[in-house]
């Protein structure tokens, strides 16, 4: 997992202003809760890109990453534009307890756990960071894919193509179509996989969020445009809250 993103750090952030990269960023937004005076840990955080949104947003940031370059480019940005946010390179498979936070996220992360076993685990550990009653938000790749239509996604900025079962998972090739193009996998759970590791380790309240478009995109392209893309987003986004006695067990 390391090696692939370590290659992509600069190219990253390229994604976020393609048009599914945009529904990404608008629909994780509506999902957190409000973040002034909250502290957050992003795992997974990549080049900073949400690290530097919900700090914007009011709230204290600490982003960790297990991928040297990513965590790399998002010091050196916070050094040419300091806003604040800390980073650290953390292995997010073995994520230690650091601390307790109002708001944990974890972005295009939990489809990278190699079978469910490590997947709960993977959430154990994001839990044990999470304050009694505070709140998870996951993005991760739709487990309601229609993936013919994901292979004619270009006019979104990719294409996903489904290689077979791996570990519980469905594995693609993820090529998305910015200067210069670039491939990267990612791995699909079956509906319910998450949803029921969630409640496993202590999550209650669980909300999808509905799929969200910038309004002015939405007026600048028309809405016919984002038609398909709403009926059938490459990700989701769940949101979901840690109960007090689940809290105090992970510590």
């Amino acid at each position: 997992m390391t090696d692939q993103y370590d290659v992509l750090g600069e190219t990253y952030e390229q994604v976020k202003r393609i048009p599914i990269g945009s529904a990404e960023v608008a629909t994780l937004m509506a999902a957190v809760p409000p973040l002034s005076g909250k502290s957050v840990l992003d795992v997974g955080c990549g080049t900073g890109f949400y690290p530097r949104l919900f700090r914007r947003a009011g709230a204290e940031v600490l982003g960790v990453d297990s991928a040297e370059e990513m965590i790399a480019h998002a010091r050196r940005v916070e050094s040419a534009e300091p806003l604040g946010v800390r980073y650290d390179h953390i292995d997010a498979s073995e994520l230690p307890v650091l601390g307790t936070f109002d708001v944990v996220t974890a972005i295009w992360l939990v489809g990278y756990a190699p079978g469910a076993a490590a997947l709960e685990h993977m959430l154990s550990c994001l839990a044990a960071n999470v304050r009694p009653g505070g709140d998870l938000v996951l993005l991760y790749p739709n487990p309601y894919a229609d993936w013919d239509g994901l292979a004619n996604y270009s006019r979104y900025g990719l294409t996903c193509t489904p290689l077979g079962e791996a570990d519980g998972r469905i594995r693609t090739t993820v090529r998305v179509e910015v200067e210069p193009p670039f491939e990267f996998e990612s791995f699909y759970w079956p509906p319910g996989v998450v949803e029921s590791s969630l409640e496993r380790v202590g999550f209650t309240n669980l909300h999808r969020q509905r799929t969200v478009v910038p309004p002015a995109e939405l007026e600048a392209r028309g809405p016919e445009f984002w038609e398909g893309l709403l009926a059938n987003p490459t990700f989701t986004v769940l949101r979901a809250q840690l109960t007090g006695s689940a809290a105090r067990g992970a510590g």
